[in-house]
């Protein structure tokens, strides 16, 4: 999925307006670019990134940093959790 889109569902996620804004988009991009980075340091296979559930874990870590304080990291269990799972793959390949 395009970085494009994916802003669209982070903002889905976190109850935004879904029209343009460029300063709202970059925080959010960068953001993204974060939790990519980790999912792939985290054994997280490219092509599973694309996949449902390699979507629905972007957007949580997204909204897990989306309110921290300067020099906070908090992921929810829920994120470290289903992030596992995607770095295990499963026998569900997608």
């Amino acid at each position: 999925m395009e970085i494009e889109q994916l802003v669209i569902e982070c903002k889905k996620g976190l109850n935004m307006s879904l029209e343009a804004d460029e300063i709202i988009d970059g925080a959010i991009k960068q953001k993204l670019l974060a939790i990519r980075a980790y999912l792939l340091g985290a054994g997280v296979k490219t092509k599973r990134l694309d996949s449902d559930l390699g979507i629905a874990v972007m957007v949580i870590g997204v909204t897990d940093l989306w309110n921290l304080n300067a020099g906070e990291i908090k992921f929810s269990p829920v994120f470290r959790t289903l992030a596992t799972q995607l770095a295990l793959g499963g026998s569900h390949e997608t």
